[in-house]
């Protein structure tokens, strides 16, 4: 066994850092992915209807509150209905090919408070569009979720075949 010189130390400290750099990367993204789409769909929803609405009344608050709450709430019940539990386990690289189409999802539920907030007046766009933002936001998601499952597991398929 040769001894290490101080280039080669150096090289293989230097490539630790960057695999942990690499590591706590992958956590930070992946452990905000989701909740980061969400929060830009609902805070860019929150503005395009005040756009069109102007101010809000606390009522039309709670109301934009309570319905973007309702949405996931719904959701919550349907999955737990369906009762697809075992699954929802998914990988970290699945979540980031997932969410990478992100603008899809927070494009469509933004899309959808924005044609609500034209349609309707008063409190309504601030309890629709909020309701509708979130769940076409979920739903949307979920196409991005299965897709990237897809995706990886053809990649396995391939590595496999290789």
């Amino acid at each position: 066994m040769t001894p290490m010189n101080g280039g080669e130390r150096s090289s293989k400290r230097q490539g630790a850092l960057v695999h942990q750099y690499a590591s706590g990367l992958n956590t930070a993204v992946t452990g905000n992915a989701q909740a980061f789409g969400f929060s830009t769909t609902i805070t860019a929803t929150f503005g395009a209807i005040s756009l069109d609405e102007g101010s809000l009344s606390l009522i039309e608050l709670l109301a934009f509150a309570v319905s973007a709450i309702a949405a996931f709430s719904l959701l919550n019940l349907l999955v737990a209905r369906l009762g697809d539990e075992g699954s929802n386990a998914i990988s970290s690289r699945t979540l980031l090919i997932g969410t990478a189409t992100d603008f899809l999802s927070v494009g469509a539920g933004l899309g959808v408070a924005i044609g609500l907030g034209q349609l309707l007046d008063g409190w309504l766009p601030w309890a629709l569009g909020a309701f509708g933002a979130s769940l076409v936001y979920v739903l949307v998601q979920a196409v991005e979720m299965t897709l990237g499952r897809e995706r990886e597991q053809n990649s396995r398929d391939d590595e496999a075949r290789a």
